[in-house]
């Protein structure tokens, strides 16, 4: 096997591999969720974020001036099975919503629908657009941590296409025994010949 040949191969294993998923929101109903009414089971609400949890991302909804246990999603719903929030009246000012890795880490947004009157698209805290009306974004977005969605008075969601960014960079210890291994079998290439 070629030396170029070799570095390729493991350039390819130490790249790892993603795979994209799409968060379709198929579990929620034309229902609300939050402000005393049942949350989905992939729900959870802390006081000030309502959370809703699928395939290793979080989407959370952060409405830090909505009053105590107030914060919801679905009202106003424009269609069933997304995912929609309002702001203002419901929500309070302020209100966002994040697109997270569970867990934390890089990821990369592919695409995802919206409906909306106006709201800002930040990625790790930089404003990459704004999004009116109904449409597609497909701006990609690569190695990101966070995608933001301020909120203008409603906001929906749908069909966020998203994947876990894979790791360029093998762990040190791993890279350490891939070139030692490299190096003796050069040693004992060099030696039969």
């Amino acid at each position: 096997m070629k030396f170029k040949t070799i570095l390729a191969a493991v350039a390819f294993m130490a790249a790892g591999s993603a795979s994209a998923t799409v968060l379709t929101f198929d579990d929620l109903t034309e229902m609300m969720y939050g402000d005393g009414f049942p949350l989905a089971t992939n729900m959870a609400y802390d006081g000030t974020n309502l959370t809703y949890v699928a395939s290793g991302f979080q989407v959370t909804l952060n409405a830090p001036n909505a009053g105590a246990g107030m914060t919801n999603i679905g009202t106003g719903t424009f269609e069933p099975q997304t995912y929609n929030w309002l702001d203002g009246i419901d929500n309070g000012p302020g209100t966002f919503v994040t697109l997270t890795r569970v867990g934390g880490g890089k990821f990369n947004l592919n695409s995802f629908d919206y409906k909306t009157d106006a709201i800002d698209v930040s990625a790790d805290g930089t404003l990459v657009g704004t999004i009116v009306g109904e449409n597609t974004w497909a701006t990609g977005l690569t190695g990101i941590t966070e995608l933001r969605l301020s909120s203008g008075s409603y906001g929906q969601i749908d069909n966020v296409d998203v994947e876990a960014a894979a790791s360029a960079v093998p762990l040190p210890g791993t890279l350490a025994l891939m070139l030692g291994g490299l190096a003796a079998g050069g040693l004992a290439r060099r030696r039969r010949q």
